[in-house]
């Protein structure tokens, strides 16, 4: 059964927790305490799957309680629960936090929030990879798209048609404002995958604000001895995401679905974005791997595509793109029925490296007998074709 523990410094508060979460004491075992002192001695008898708390109490706030949980118990999903939303208390719960909601919270949401974050413990097994993917607060910007929207920023008058182009052409930026907008960080918790919109959702002045977090908000330092791998991943990412978008247009999808399809091209190779930048010693044993997918499969052990799935939905990004973050190499390993933002990912991710742009890791293979399975193999040519189209549009 999974552990959840509840931390707020107001009886009231912790007993109508208790009410709204009467019925699921059969699928969860709850702790509501009262202060952080006393969630730090709790925890160290009974860890606990998700950690739910206030930010503004006596003594140990929410803040420091948890900086400690992410220190002492990484593996622990994260999520403030907080009544006080001005601009310096969500400042201060960026970084430790996975996800913010705020008071008065509907029931309901509350109750798929911690549900979906206890569920993500089954989907990475590797104890070990977990706790280090959680302790990642943010991952680098490209150097120069960093100092592209810092100038935008800085400009008279910034332009929020411009900082959207800018942050959609980065993994980084793009999945910070999309966990700011899908978790409610500034505001209510909205399905949001197009960085665009979401920084339209956010604006100028939260923008400036978040991305002065030196924590949050940083380049790759160009010294760094993976600083050319970074490249690639970048420049595969974009050309993905791009042809991906042009694949679902194609098909007629959705605007929503076009949408989904852009995000997930661009997050999804995010776990080597991930694995790469961690320190070497700390998940080396784990993803001995980092840039062969094959090699994955044969060791058997947690894919990049398992890596990046957690640390997106660890950010309360949307299903839709988790699942094509998790299985854009094995899609036939989902339950998509029919057409999806994976579909649109997978086939762009392998073609974009058969065509010989973007990064080459693999002779990458489409799975040709899932496009059989949801009827659409006899769309394979016409996909090469924007591919094809593609790659003249970037060598132009």
């Amino acid at each position: 059964m999974k552990r959840v523990l509840f931390v707020d410094d107001e009886p009231k508060v912790l007993d109508a927790l208790r009410r709204l979460l009467h019925a699921m004491r059969q699928q969860w075992e709850m702790a509501f305490l009262a202060g952080g002192q006393e969630a730090l001695d709790y925890l160290a008898q009974h860890p606990c799957d998700v950690v739910v708390t206030d930010m503004r109490m006596p003594g140990i706030d929410g803040s420091q309680l948890l900086r400690q949980v992410r220190q002492l118990y990484p593996a622990t999903v994260r999520v403030v629960l907080s009544g006080q939303c001005d601009m310096e208390t969500v400042l201060r719960s960026l970084g430790p936090a996975h996800q913010f909601l705020t008071k008065p919270c509907d029931s309901e949401m509350l109750k798929r929030t911690v549900a979906r974050a206890c569920q993500l413990r089954d989907r990475l097994a590797d104890q070990k990879v977990q706790e280090c993917v959680s302790r990642v607060e943010a991952l680098p910007a490209e150097p120069e798209t960093f100092a592209l929207l810092q100038a935008e920023l800085a400009s008279s008058e910034p332009s929020l048609r411009r900082l959207g182009e800018l942050i959609a052409f980065d993994p980084a930026c793009t999945l910070l404002v999309l966990q700011l907008v899908n978790t409610g960080f500034f505001g209510t918790p909205r399905r949001v995958a197009d960085p665009a919109q979401a920084v339209n959702l956010l604006g100028v002045e939260t923008l400036r604000a978040v991305t002065s977090l030196e924590h949050l908000f940083f380049p790759l330092e160009q010294q760094h001895p993976q600083a050319a791998v970074c490249q690639e991943i970048w420049e595969h990412s974009r050309a993905v995401a791009a042809l991906a978008r042009k694949i679902a247009q194609a098909e007629g999808a959705s605007p929503a679905v076009c949408c989904d399809a852009f995000a997930a091209g661009l997050l999804h190779d995010i776990g080597l974005l991930a694995a790469v930048w961690l320190p070497a010693d700390d998940c080396s044993a784990s993803l001995p791997w980092v840039l062969d997918w094959t090699a994955e499969e044969q060791s058997q052990q947690t894919t990049h595509g398992d890596v990046g799935a957690y640390l997106i939905a660890l950010r309360g990004l949307p299903d839709e793109l988790v699942d094509a973050v998790a299985y854009h190499h094995h899609p036939g390993r989902s339950e998509s029925a029919g057409f999806s933002a994976l579909t649109a990912v997978h086939v762009a991710d392998a073609l974009v490296r058969q065509a010989g742009f973007g990064m080459q890791l693999s002779d990458d293979p489409v799975d040709e007998s899932y496009l059989r399975r949801i009827g659409l193999d006899h769309r394979l040519g016409q996909w090469r074709q924007l591919c094809l189209e593609l790659s003249q549009e970037v060598l132009q």
